[in-house]
């Protein structure tokens, strides 16, 4: 995050092309700046950690408080911080969340952070930042009705034309002023505004299933594109995972029996995974390891880490082959030619890693896993598919 001497002149001169941007006083001794939303509003902000957690105080709008008053107020918190004092739950306690913009930053401090993913709290700030804030920020959120719920669905729906969107921000919404009532911060006759709110737009389930001759079509693309990326589209068809747990396959989580465990943190249903790899995605990944080097991922980045992005070489394998896909189609291939080869819906659910209405009952007495059964509906798919793209039958090494 940008520092800098923070002065009058500076601020009324700051910008940010950035929905919003913070900048910290490299003079202030703890962490004191000011957070400028694109817009062009400006916020003082002070940042402490207590009891092993970092917490964000607002301090007031700039230049309704100047910057002399802002930093009185951070040296006087900084002071409490070093007592011992926590001045983010004190000065809750004595006025409680007031505007919506207050409830939101408790709501990302003490439910978000603390039990989301990364990803989920990035997309939770960013619909903060983009819908709720800008309209709602500084209105008391208690005044919030449903008309103004629906209101400002209807224009993120009709007026910017994203009707996806507009479902999201509501399930955000909701979950905001729920957590208003599970922390007390309102009474409990308060309704919660989206109560009765309908969905704006009624989304269907993606069924797009690659045909044999677009699976070969894809196939034989992917040889004309860089590795590693091109094998998690191999990957994803072959033993059907969510693209974003396998492009974190780690080394570690590989063992000699070729299992692959996914770790609970790693996956959507915070379950541990395991999945037994057939002998053609062996092959896959065994080619892998020059593109590895010393980094603990199957998928390498040469910047370090994983890859990350899918969207570029999609969208070139798109323009090749002259058909469109997203990566998820492939997972979801992969679990209809399972079912084309007989394989049982409880087993392909084992496999995808989804839950079913019985497993929670069945889990409590069957800890067999069906692992077993797992692999060799792998093998029998990786078998189908490798004949369906070199024409022959199974030599164990796809594509070779």
């Amino acid at each position: 995050m940008p520092t800098a001497r923070l002065t009058d002149r500076l601020l009324k001169n700051l910008k940010t092309e950035q929905t919003v941007e913070e900048f910290w006083d490299q003079s202030f001794p703890g962490s004191f700046g000011v957070r400028v939303r694109k817009s062009g509003r400006k916020t003082f902000v002070f940042l402490y950690r207590t009891g092993g957690r970092r917490r964000r105080m607002k301090l007031g709008l700039y230049p309704a408080l100047s910057l002399a008053g802002a930093r009185d107020q951070a040296f006087r918190f900084l002071g409490a911080v070093q007592r011992g004092e926590d001045p983010a739950e004190k000065r809750t306690q004595e006025r409680g969340a007031g505007t919506f913009e207050e409830l939101a930053d408790l709501y990302l401090e003490r439910h978000a952070r603390p039990l989301k993913k990364p990803a989920s709290i990035k997309e939770d700030t960013r619909i903060l930042n983009t819908y709720l804030l800008p309209v709602w920020g500084r209105k008391n959120f208690r005044s919030i009705t449903r008309s103004d719920v629906i209101f400002l669905l209807d224009n993120i729906q009709f007026n910017r034309q994203a009707p996806v969107m507009a479902n999201r921000v509501k399930a955000l919404t909701s979950t905001i002023f729920n957590f208003a009532l599970r922390k007390a911060l309102v009474p409990l006759t308060f309704a919660n505004p989206c109560t009765h709110v309908e969905l704006p737009y009624k989304e269907t389930s993606r069924d797009r299933v690659l045909s044999d001759d677009e699976i070969q079509a894809l196939w034989k693309d992917l040889e004309n594109h860089a590795e590693p990326t091109a094998s998690i589209f191999r990957l994803i068809l072959l033993i059907g995972q969510r693209p974003g747990e396998t492009k974190v396959m780690r080394w570690r989580d590989l063992d000699d029996k070729n299992i692959w465990t996914i770790p609970a943190t790693a996956t959507k249903t915070t379950r541990e995974h395991r999945v037994p790899l057939s002998t053609q995605a062996v092959a896959v990944i065994e080619e892998l390891r020059p593109f590895s080097r010393d980094s603990e991922f199957v998928f390498a980045s040469p910047r370090g880490g994983n890859i990350r992005w899918l969207q570029k070489m999609s969208q070139q394998i798109q323009k090749n082959t002259g058909f469109h896909f997203r990566p998820h189609d492939l997972r979801r291939t992969c679990a209809t030619n399972l079912s084309k080869l007989g394989i049982g819906d409880v087993t392909i659910a084992r496999i995808l890693n989804h839950s079913w209405p019985l497993r929670q009952m069945t889990a409590v007495y069957n800890r067999w896993d069906k692992l077993p059964e797992m692999g060799r509906a792998l093998q029998i798919w990786g078998e189908r598919l490798e004949q369906m793209v070199t024409g022959k039958q199974s030599t164990n090494v796809l594509g070779i």
